[in-house]
């Protein structure tokens, strides 16, 4: 499949790039695939799918920062698994109008803070204990530094939902910092 994958790509550099991450994270991605559906040839169509859309967004993949980059294609293929489960299961999804009034505040929230500091590891912990669909879109924010557009783009959703998942999840995120604050005050005394 490689050779099909590489007739896709313009560049060399590119066509370098994607040789890279696929020899060196293919089968991760089938891993992740298989370990979400439970399904050899289900996982292995969206392992295809995957590459297919990393291919798409080769100028957001910095292959010298393996964490990154595992984080990015993992987050791709899990994503794209739930999709799967998803659509096999004729899963509805959310209406989102009834929180479309929560996106409009422009006040900080604590997690800025912490994200801003030094607390990175301790966010990535709080980040990868949340459920799946908040947990991508919060990797891909925080961790992968894409913008919210960017994140709709890639996951092949409206903006609205990107916006409301990362609006809950960081309603989550900071009950977690609170009461991990919380805890550790306790701990102190």
């Amino acid at each position: 499949m490689l050779p099909f994958y590489l007739s896709l790509v313009e560049t060399d550099y590119d066509k370098d790039k994607l040789e890279y991450i696929y020899r060196k994270y293919y089968s991760l991605m089938l891993a992740v695939a298989i370990d979400k559906l439970k399904s050899k040839e289900d996982a292995e169509d969206v392992v295809h799918d995957a590459v297919l859309r990393i291919i798409n967004h080769l100028d957001k993949v910095d292959i010298h920062n393996d964490c990154k980059t595992k984080s990015f294609v993992c987050t791709i293929v899990t994503h794209l698994a739930i999709d799967v489960l998803r659509h096999n299961a004729s899963f509805q999804a959310e209406n989102i109008d009834d929180v479309e009034y929560m996106l409009d505040s422009k006040e900080p929230l604590p997690i800025d803070h912490i994200i801003s500091k030094d607390g990175y590891k301790t966010l990535v912990s709080y980040i990868s204990s949340l459920g799946d669909k908040y947990k991508t879109v919060c990797q891909l924010k925080y961790i992968n530094g894409l913008k919210e557009s960017q994140i709709a783009d890639l996951l092949e959703l409206p903006p609205k939902t990107v916006n409301v998942r990362i609006f809950r999840a960081r309603q989550k995120l900071i009950k977690m910092i609170k009461e991990g604050l919380n805890v550790n005050q306790a701990n102190e005394r």
